[in-house]
This record gives structure tokens, C-alpha cells and sequence, in this order.
């Protein structure tokens, strides 16, 4: 890839990617929506911390509280973006004028990994650790609160802002590969809300694959609940990397093998 093929590519895509101003407008709003709903979550624990029994006291994970269930939101919202930032094009044709300014179309799936990683790894890192800060500060009165400097805290918090840029570039592979906005966030909604169910089916072993238990393993820092069986975290990271991998490798097939 030379210099300036790469150079045109990128400043390209980082012009498109910020004049969409409607897809950013609804990532951040539940982005917005998403913190909120983490924060009085903390404020809740805090409220109703006397009333909670000795057991449910023990087992309260003070960061993966911030993130689970609360963190959908973002996920939908950012897998969406990633989804819209190809598939919109071949909506609208725009995707001819892309190939034609860059016939190297590997530059272009390439830009556009760059691009979408980096804004949306540094929105989910600031979404994190805001999240983090501003929670256990809530959570001061419990006893529970924690800081980055205790055991494990901060791979929670920075892998939890890696794993929304995830998100984000399986849904940009996905919207490479089905080219249609509807089906490519149907395809990533089934991926995050629906394999879960279906995984779990053939067992807890290979629902251990699923997003939802990768991400409640890489946020938290305490043993999972019991009953709930959760890859080791070394694992979760390579079955995040995977799904990364797969998605913008079919990616890269699909735009080299089919015609725009």
C-alpha cells in the first residue's frame, strides 16, 4: 500500500464517516442513554446497599455492575455504525465512487477499519472509564468502590472500551458482506442477542463463544455469580479477536470477489 493511496483513503473515509450526521446523532444519544442508565444503577446500589444480604454483598463485582446490561446500548449503537459506515454507501451508490477513487479495494475496507476502530475505541474508552470514575465515586458509602490500581480493574475498564470498538468493526464487516442496512443490523442483532440462545443449546462449553458472557468476563474483576459459566478472560479476549477477525476478513473476500 503506498503512502499516498493510503492518505487519500483515510482523509476520504474520515470526511464521510463525520458528515453523517444522523448516525452520530444516534450513537451518541445512546451513548448518552447508556450512561445514564449505568450511573443511577450506582445510585440505586448505594441507595438500597443496607437492605442487601451478606451474600449478595460478597459477590457485587463493583466495575462489571457499571458495564452489564447498561453497556447493550452502546453495543447496539456503535455495531450499528460500523454497520452503516458500508452498507450505506451500497445503498446509495456512493460505493462506485469509492472503488473508482481507489481501485484498490483492499485500501479502502482498510481505511475504513482504521477510521471506525479509532474513533469509536477512543468513544468507548471515554464511555468506560467515565463510567468507572463517576460510579465508584457513587458507590464510596458501600465499601466497594475500587480504583485502577486494584487488581485487575483497569483490564476490566480499558477492555471494556475494546470491546465496543469490536462492535463496532464486526458490524463493519457485516455491512460489507450483506451490503443492505436492514439485514446487516438484523445479522449483528442475531449475533450479539439471539447465538447466545442458540449456543446455550448445545451446552455451556460452547455458549462460553457467545458476546454477552466474552463481555461479562472482560469487565469483570470478581469470580462470575454463581450459576453463570463464563470464559476465563485470556479466552474471551481471543474469542473477541476472533469474531473481529472473521468479519472484516469476509470483509475483504466479498469486496474483491463481487462487483460493487
Amino acid at each position: 500500500m503506498t503512502a499516498p493511496t493510503t492518505g487519500r483513503a483515510l482523509h476520504a473515509e474520515w470526511i464521510k464517516i463525520t458528515t453523517l450526521r444522523s448516525t452520530w446523532l444516534t450513537a451518541c444519544a445512546a451513548v448518552a442513554a447508556t450512561l445514564a442508565f449505568a450511573l443511577i444503577g450506582y445510585h440505586a446500589t448505594a441507595h438500597d446497599w443496607p437492605k442487601w444480604t451478606p451474600g449478595e454483598r460478597a459477590s457485587y463485582d463493583p466495575v462489571r455492575a457499571g458495564y452489564a446490561g447498561t453497556f447493550d446500548l452502546a453495543v447496539l449503537a456503535l455495531g450499528t455504525l460500523g454497520v452503516l459506515t458500508a452498507s450505506s454507501e451500497y445503498g446509495t451508490g456512493l460505493i462506485r465512487t469509492t472503488f473508482t477513487a481507489t481501485p484498490r479495494r483492499a485500501h479502502v475496507v482498510t481505511a475504513k477499519i482504521l477510521v471506525v476502530g479509532g474513533l469509536t475505541l477512543a468513544l468507548g474508552e471515554a464511555m468506560a472509564f467515565t463510567v468507572f470514575e463517576v460510579g465508584q465515586h457513587l458507590i464510596a458509602s458501600t465499601g466497594k468502590q475500587v480504583t485502577l490500581t486494584h487488581p485487575h480493574v483497569a483490564r476490566a475498564v480499558v477492555g471494556s472500551g475494546w470491546f465496543l470498538a469490536s462492535s463496532s468493526l464486526t458490524g463493519l464487516g457485516l455491512g460489507f458482506v450483506i451490503r443492505r442496512t436492514a439485514g446487516a443490523v438484523a445479522a449483528f442483532l442475531g449475533l450479539y442477542f439471539v447465538a447466545r440462545l442458540l449456543l446455550g443449546a448445545l451446552g455451556d462449553t460452547v455458549a462460553k463463544a457467545s458476546l454477552p458472557l466474552v463481555f461479562q468476563s472482560i469487565s469483570g474483576i470478581n469470580s462470575p455469580p454463581p450459576g453463570r459459566v463464563l470464559p476465563s478472560v485470556p479466552v474471551a479476549f481471543a474469542i473477541l479477536a476472533g469474531y473481529v477477525v472473521l468479519s472484516v476478513g469476509a470483509a475483504f473476500v466479498a469486496v474483491r470477489r463481487r462487483d460493487a
